[in-house]
């Protein structure tokens, strides 16, 4: 019996080590916690990093080449950028700036400020009017074609239909221009001339430089704007 008991309090002893070394670990782990939960900058620093990593996942960059517009060889207009807020147009020497405002609208400036026109989006399209509300074009978006009028009603619209790969513009039963595509080369052949521009994007927005009908900064909206793809 006495050559045990050494052995049970040996064992005794490192077991009450073990049990208060595990109660400070406990309690430091629960201080460590509490700081943190009480530490509001912590907290705030840990949800911005979560929030960046959940940005940069989940909204990829996109970019917009810009469209420098010949009618033959000569320049006919640029289309600097297009964004969901601003969109820079360049046509006849004119500088032109669209703005989203308020209640979906987009109203385009000239260089001195002045409103030249805005665009009121609907759901199949969008209206072009003048800034007093008129009516200047209306635009329809259809699955196979976009039809351009010049009345609420859309009667008589011009029609851009895609067949066999290339874009046709046509009113009734004239036809007033066709775009074709050579890579990244697109021309668009009218009763002018042909326009020649540089783009990877396949749209029937270039088929909208052959209505001649249209002033020259209203055609230039209308392709921003349809590119930009708003319904």
């Amino acid at each position: 019996m006495n050559k045990k008991t050494p052995l049970l309090y040996k064992v005794s002893f490192f077991g009450g080590v073990v049990l208060m070394m595990s109660f400070l670990l406990s309690a430091c782990g629960g201080k460590s916690n509490e700081n943190t939960a009480n530490n509001p900058v912590t907290n705030q620093e840990n949800a911005t990093t979560a929030s960046n990593k959940s940005t940069s996942t989940t909204l990829p960059s996109s970019t917009f080449t810009p469209l420098d517009i010949k009618l033959d060889d000569k320049s006919f207009g640029n289309i600097a950028s297009i964004g969901e807020n601003e969109t820079t147009i360049t046509v006849k020497n004119q500088n032109i700036t669209g703005r989203l405002s308020k209640n979906e609208k987009t109203k385009y400036y000239n260089a001195s400020g002045d409103v030249i026109a805005e665009v009121k989006y609907k759901e199949t399209g969008f209206k072009l009017r003048k800034p007093d509300g008129t009516l200047l074009w209306k635009i329809k978006v259809k699955e196979n074609k976009v039809k351009i009028s010049d009345n609420a009603e859309n009667e008589n619209p011009y029609e851009i239909k895609k067949k066999e790969g290339r874009y046709k513009v046509k009113r009734m039963d004239k036809e007033y221009g066709k775009v074709t595509f050579d890579g990244n080369q697109v021309k668009i052949k009218s009763e002018k001339g042909t326009y020649k521009l540089e783009s990877n994007t396949d749209s029937y927005a270039y088929g909208v430089l052959v209505i001649d009908e249209i002033p020259a900064e209203h055609r230039m909206i209308i392709i921003a704007e349809l590119l930009k793809g708003k319904r």
